[in-house]
């Protein structure tokens, strides 16, 4: 990466700024410009053409190395003047920002311009957002065409973010690189505030962490270094001896982007510690001396993901990169990270999951995924050897490296299973030990042992998460019979210095959840504290309508928990211990949950507690089982009441190929998983009518997504075909308002007639988009027209954004209510809609939409005749307008009223109690939202005996 100098006066008046420009951030993180006031409505000065103070541009500042705002005379598209934008050295970034206009919360946002590359590629054009206090809050870019010599237009669109307050443009090259372009004609068009839409807050919390490192304070007291997964994510030091939190650091990336989670941690040679993020993939410096945090920025502009960070020589750290299987360094000497090498050889692989330094050797080992493959990289020569070995074919991912006396010390998925390899012999010592579930190795203890954990069986059947130790000198290895409660994560030595804990103790993390162990070598004395470290509220993952009218929102990978949401009584009650749910579905008044990872089922009943905690009551989410055979995410589910089943559609784990249609039986409590029903195909949409199975697939191996037509009672397909050429993926079907089956094949919509077996509707309505499985959401709103959220795929430097858009049924035309930040969506029995904004979720109330109560109707089985003593139930049902019926009435007042008490009572709960000879009434009556309305009354005669 390369330095900035700032040119800006404002900016340079900040020293804090500047020495993030030495770290080499974009200018973006420079602040907000002052807005004129003049400026706030729309873009000053779009083609060039007024000047302004000093020469420069009117309504223009340069930023990054650019000392004025080049404006040329002689190329251009409308008027006499365009922006020249020109950066001649990749060392330095140049270009040039907009004066600021207001914006509001949601508030769509479009900058179009006309643009003509001259030279070079890479250049951008961005919105940048920044809160009421100006900070860069959000950026959404564009890519400038390369190399067409011809003017063509440019799209930039947004919706503001929920704190946003102002709105900047900007055009220039980032950094690495140079080329020259021109812009003209530029339009910021800022749309009607968004008055419908509320934030509901936070919905799951968590205590998860990925991954942790050891090092020293200022004062040489040992601490742990862990990431907990949030909204953003918190960088939390802790002191290993007496366990308390002593600093806590918010992740946020340069963009503004909060950091959801971190997969990589390290502590350098020189006691910094660095973290790498997802899913910005930003590299961050913990000073664990003057306790700072510092964002040093994307190593990889590209990638999303840093999966693994190891230290090497004088402070220098080496990572490995998600999506395109990239080695980079970072060498806090010259503050610049460099790309070493990408190991990516075919459309299939796309991760560096683990790496491994030998010092001695200055080499590092590589591990991949989603092909497992082992390579040797040596750091002088920049030469690549592949180490992989037989054993490895058909196995994933190479996911921990461990390089440690001598010898490489390496997890290989799925399994897991554990190899051992010598570098100095060239020979494997040891080959699948499936004796082997754990994060990584521990580094060689003083006593030449490795440790690691397994989850094994003892003799009277009962299981543990056993702590084992392979001896390095003899090369063998066993269990130590010892329970460290979870699988080890994050191992390190420590000296405790206490009588149970003399010498050195071996220290880790026992699954995520925050536990730790404290294994003391010369005493074997164990401790497994559950360590004090803060929840976080976590970014939600999934979203959905339960059967009983209240909305559930899951939290991002593992523990997240459940946020049930009551739309009547307008509040959130959070419940732990439920993974990520990437499908829902209903049967019999119950739910069910397919959760990541291993395609876990849970049956959830709404009428009974939560309970996921408490082992001697009845667990609430029940878990089913594991639908196995290499099933990893159960997206789409749906209840066929008729056939008394649930059918389970599926995505296979990373690096597999084959999907799978599952059917779950409530009465036998048993899985039928038919794997490969479509070859080579994933299973991501279902649908059923008229006892028939509708399925969107997805190509794994090349070709193209299918819409099939199964037969349930038969177990055969009776159809295939291509609803969309030249797309991958199905990715969503629901039936429409016209009673046909709708359904999207990435971005292309098209609508299937069963009746006729034919598609009679098709159009790409977003041919960028790409992500293969659970997008969009598609269904019908209250007026009869479909309403959706999309991925519609990455813009720049893989920068998404998903939209919210309603089509109508009639003609097919698309209209975009949100630009950007609504990801999922889920109705309510109200006609509300909801989707995800990270940790939060938020509430899209179309007045037009929302419907009320319209009539309430009361029923009861019981006979009509009745004698003092005898109870009948009654009960009732609501009607809202446009033909809708909802069982969400938590917050809804309800009152059974009897005419004549003294013959019969009716209890809160609809229990009627005869009392005396008499005739009475019953009634119930509702009041929600301010509206009351009242059933018909049924009517009770009460005889003798008296």
């Amino acid at each position: 990466m390369k330095g900035r100098r700032g040119s800006w006066k404002s900016v340079l008046r900040s020293a804090s700024l500047a020495a993030v420009l030495l770290a080499g951030a974009l200018p973006m993180n420079a602040g907000l410009p002052a807005a004129k006031a003049a400026a706030l409505d729309s873009l000053v000065n779009g083609g060039f053409e007024a000047d302004g103070a000093n020469g420069q541009a009117a309504g223009w500042i340069p930023e990054g190395g650019a000392s004025s705002v080049t404006v040329s005379t002689s190329v251009y598209a409308e008027g006499k003047r365009s922006l020249r934008v020109e950066d001649p050295s990749p060392a330095v970034s140049y270009g040039a920002v907009s004066d600021a206009v207001a914006v509001t919360p949601f508030v769509n946002v479009e900058l179009t311009a006309k643009v003509k590359s001259e030279s070079g590629e890479g250049g951008k054009a961005d919105l940048r957002f920044y809160n009421g206090e100006g900070k860069l809050v959000s950026v959404v870019s564009g890519l400038v065409p390369g190399g067409t010599g011809e003017w063509t237009d440019l799209r930039v669109a947004a919706s503001a973010p929920k704190d946003g307050a102002r709105v900047t443009v900007s055009f220039y090259y980032p950094n690495e690189k140079t080329g020259v372009y021109y812009a003209d004609a530029a339009s910021l068009k800022v749309g009607k505030e968004q008055s419908y839409i509320t934030n509901l807050g936070p919905q799951s919390t968590s205590l998860t962490l990925m991954t942790g490192a050891y090092g020293t304070d200022k004062d040489g007291r040992a601490s742990m270094y862990t990431v907990i997964q949030g909204d953003p994510a918190q960088f939390v030091v802790s002191d290993v001896v007496t366990k308390e939190v002593k600093a806590q650091h918010p992740l946020v990336a340069l963009d503004g982007s909060p950091v959801t989670a971190a997969w990589a941690i390290t502590t350098a040679s020189d006691g910094k510690v660095y973290i790498g993020s997802t899913p910005n993939g930003t590299l961050f410096q913990y000073d664990p001396v003057k306790d700072t945090m510092r964002t040093i920025g994307k190593p990889v502009p590209t990638d999303t993901v840093i999966w693994v960070l190891v230290p090497g020589e004088n402070g220098k750290v080496y990572g490995g990169t998600g999506y395109s299987q990239t080695l980079f360094e970072y060498d806090p000497a010259t503050d610049k990270s460099r790309i070493l090498t990408s190991f990516k050889s075919s459309s299939k692989e796309s991760h560096l999951r683990s790496l491994a330094y030998d010092p001695d050797h200055k080499v590092l080992y590589a591990g991949g995924a989603d092909v497992a493959k082992l390579y040797r990289y040596d750091l002088a020569t920049g030469k690549k050897t592949a180490l992989t070995p037989p054993e490895f074919a058909g196995k994933t991912s190479v996911y921990d490296l461990q390089f440690t006396a001598g010898k490489l010390f390496v997890r290989v998925d799925p399994g897991p299973v554990m190899f051992v390899y010598d570098p100095a012999a060239n020979s494997w010592i040891v080959k699948n030990n499936a004796q082997y579930n754990t994060r990584g190795f521990s580094p060689v203890s003083p006593d030449g042992r490795v440790f690691y954990t397994y989850y094994e069986t003892l003799p009277d059947g009962r299981q543990q998460w056993s702590l084992h130790a392979y001896n390095t000198a003899t090369d063998t290895y066993s269990s130590l019979g010892l329970d460290v409660k979870g699988a080890g994560v994050a191992f390190g030595y420590v000296k405790l210095n206490t009588p149970d804990y003399p010498g050195v103790t071996l220290v880790g993390l026992a699954g995520n959840g925050g536990r730790a162990f404290y294994y003391n070598l010369e005493t074997g004395k164990l401790e497994t504290p559950e360590l004090p470290l803060p929840p976080q509220f976590v970014e939600l993952f999934n979203i959905a309508k339960s059967v009983d009218g209240q909305m559930l929102s899951s939290g991002f990978i593992s523990g997240g928990g459940m946020g049930i949401y009551s739309p009547t009584k307008d509040e959130t009650k959070l419940y732990p211990s439920i993974g990520q749910v990437e499908g829902f579905g209903s049967l019999n008044g119950k739910m069910y949950l397919g959760v990541y990872p291993r395609a876990t089922i849970f049956e959830y009943d709404p009428k009974e507690p939560w309970n996921r905690t408490d082992p001697s009551a009845p667990q609430n989410p029940l878990r089913l089982g594991q639908l196995g055979d290499e099933q990893d995410r159960p997206v789409s589910m749906v209840g066929v009441e008729e056939l008394n089943k649930l059918f389970i559609a599926s995505y296979p784990i990373a690096g597999k190929i084959g999907g799978a249609l599952s059917v779950y039986d409530p009465v036998t409590k048993t899985f039928d998983v038919k794997r490969n029903l479509v070859p080579d195909h994933s299973i991501n949409s279902l649908v059923y009518r008229d006892g028939l199975l509708y399925m969107g697939t997805g190509a794994m191996n090349g070709g193209e997504g299918k819409l099939v037509t199964y037969d349930p009672s038969t177990g055969q397909i009776l159809s295939e075909r291509v609803p969309v050429s030249g797309k991958k993926a199905v990715t969503s079907l629901f039936w429409g308002p016209d009673g046909n089956l709708w359904g999207m094949a990435l971005g292309a919509l098209f609508v299937y007639d069963p009746a006729a077996d034919r598609i009679i509707y098709s159009e790409d309505l977003f041919p960028t988009a790409d992500y293969s499985h659970s997008n969009p959401r598609l269904m019908t709103g209250t007026d009869g027209n479909v309403y959706g959220t999309i991925y519609t795929g990455y813009v720049a430097d893989k920068t998404y954004t998903s939209k919210m858009i309603k089509i109508d049924a009639v003609t097919k035309e698309m209209t975009v209510l949100l630009e950007s930040n609504a990801e999922k969506l889920a109705q309510d029995d109200f006609g509300n809609f909801y989707f995800k904004y990270g940790s939060e979720l938020m509430k899209y109330s179309d007045p037009s939409l929302v419907v009320g109560l319209e009539k309430v109707t009361l029923s009861t089985d019981a006979p009509s005749l009745l004698h003092p003593g005898d109870e009948a139930k009654v009960s009732f049902d609501v009607l809202l307008q446009k033909g809708r019926t909802t069982n969400e009435l938590s917050g809804a007042k309800i009152e059974y009223v009897s005419s004549r008490p003294k013959s019969a009572e009716v209890t809160p709960d609809g229990k009627v109690i005869a009392k005396h000879p008499g005739r009475t009434e019953i009634f119930v009556r509702v009041t929600l939202n301010g509206v009351t309305v009242e059933s018909a009354p049924v009517a009770f005669l009460v005889t003798g005996p008296f």
